[in-house]
């Protein structure tokens, strides 16, 4: 609001300096008074015409920025394969659940520092785990690993002795499942809801 209030005030000072200046011009010139009356008359919707010149760069501006996410978009890498054929695990995977992190390590974005390094562990079957750590500590990029919705920047993870890395997404993230950490409530069973 104040930055609106000062533009107008900027604009208003400019146009009141053009017309002075071509009073003063039409004033100290030799020039016949329709053509004063003309340049006196076309400097006083000068304000107006730097409203609207304003107001025209400020919308550019703004929608540009659309063009930019396009842009940005447009130059996204595509994720990996969704189904490969070759690599495709039998319907009862994961039969048992076991999960192995082998020297694991993930960034958001190439150029990026990691958010994990070398994480190494293994969950058996069954076993309930607890992740535990302050905000930024990495609890969520391990899940986002899990999904490969961030890819590894180094080592693997494997389910049941396969590497998830050489698998079609569909296939890894069609047989995970996670609860979100806020509470919604669902329609129908518990059961229903946790294992669909």
């Amino acid at each position: 609001m104040c930055t609106n209030r000062w533009l107008a005030v900027l604009l208003e000072s400019i146009g009141n300096l053009v017309v002075l200046f071509a009073t003063l011009f039409a004033l100290l010139s030799d020039i016949d008074p329709g053509t004063a009356g003309l340049s006196v008359s076309y400097a006083l919707s000068i304000t107006v015409n730097l409203n609207w010149l304003v107001r025209v760069s400020l919308d550019i501006e703004t929608n540009i920025v659309a063009v930019e996410r396009i842009k940005e978009y447009g130059e996204t890498p595509q994720e990996s394969a969704w189904e490969l054929q070759d690599q495709k695990p039998s319907p009862e995977w994961p039969e048992d659940g076991n999960i192995i992190f082998n020297n694991y390590q993930s960034r958001y974005r190439e150029g990026l520092d990691l958010v994990l390094r070398g994480v190494t562990c293994s969950i058996n079957p069954g076993e309930k785990v607890g992740i535990v750590g302050r905000t930024g500590a990495g609890k969520s990029s391990l899940t986002l690993g899990l999904f490969r919705i961030v890819e590894a920047a180094g080592g693997s993870i494997e389910i049941d002795g396969r590497d998830i890395s050489r698998m079609g997404l569909h296939d890894v993230r069609g047989k995970l499942t996670v609860i979100p950490q806020d509470p919604v409530l669902f329609a129908g069973t518990l059961r229903l809801n946790l294992d669909p």
